[in-house]
């Protein structure tokens, strides 16, 4: 029986490097994501039923097989000293299917062995368990790359409007943030960057309509003044502004969907945000 061979896996290193598998010899057989691994905890209630208290995401294990071939067995050897140096572990790394190249999955690589067919020229199937260990998968663009769905950086089904949504406002106190993921963009665990550089004479309060949180700095803002909310973390001109004189110690969540945001305390100002969505 004739393999039928999936292709188009790559692999991209945390230092921009790219491992197209398909280019070093290495045939990929599947690729199957599966969904989020939702784990739930329930609180006995009565006699006849339970109360669902908590849901939480754990690591996702992804199963990668593949075959390897090879000219001869000196360059079996070779590719197989390829292939861990391409799945190594000692830091993440992501993996893109090229069918949706608007996502990549964030993950690890558990010990797997390199079995060998009786010749010289191919190894068995391997199969590689990729830990996903954030359980979602990102996108590949973010908020600053143009939205496109031709070029690559966004695609079908991920939520977005054919009327591209702004992430970019001068002067608008008021306008929506969208968040087209499947989780909301949590402070402490997917921190979104919001870029302010105005004149604010009393501090900006950033409010968040629709989640009911604000975020307050306390301290003038010039033209001059590059401030950042990274999340928790308020920084003004690279140095982080955590003190009680500086902020009031609040952070912003963006809900799944629109948000309605307001800045208050400026009318002069550029103000932009830096994320990637979750899916």
């Amino acid at each position: 029986m004739v393999t039928k061979y999936q292709g188009d896996i790559i692999i991209q290193r945390r230092d921009g490097t790219i491992y197209d598998l398909d280019k070093e010899g290495i045939r990929v057989i599947s690729f199957d994501p599966p969904s989020a691994n939702f784990q739930h905890t329930y609180t006995q209630t009565g006699d006849y039923g339970a109360d669902l208290t908590s849901t939480q995401v754990q690591q996702t294990t992804i199963p990668l097989t593949f075959d390897v071939t090879a000219r001869d067995n000196y360059d079996y050897e070779l590719q197989r000293l390829k292939v861990l140096q391409i799945f190594s572990s000692i830091e993440p790394f992501y993996v893109i299917n090229m069918r949706t190249p608007f996502l990549r999955w964030k993950v690890v690589a558990e010990a797997f062995s390199y079995p060998r067919l009786g010749n010289f020229w191919k190894a068995k199937s391997v199969a590689v368990n990729l830990v996903c260990y954030e359980g979602f998968a990102e996108s590949t663009a973010t908020t600053k790359d143009p939205f496109t769905f031709d070029g690559g950086t966004y695609g079908i089904g991920m939520g977005m409007p054919f009327d591209t949504p702004k992430y970019s406002f001068i002067n608008r106190t008021k306008f929506k943030f969208l968040n087209p993921s499947l989780i909301p963009l949590l402070a402490n665990e997917r921190p979104v960057t919001l870029n302010f550089r105005g004149v604010a004479p009393s501090g900006i309060t950033i409010l968040n309509h629709t989640t009911g949180q604000s975020f307050k700095y306390k301290q003038p803002l010039i033209n001059d003044d590059i401030f950042k909310l990274v999340g928790l973390i308020p920084i003004v001109n690279g140095l982080q502004r955590f003190g009680n004189s500086y902020s009031d110690r609040s952070f912003i969540d963006y809900a799944i969907g629109y948000n309605e945001m307001e800045i208050v305390g400026s009318t002069d100002f550029t103000l932009d945000f830096n994320t990637r969505f979750y899916y």
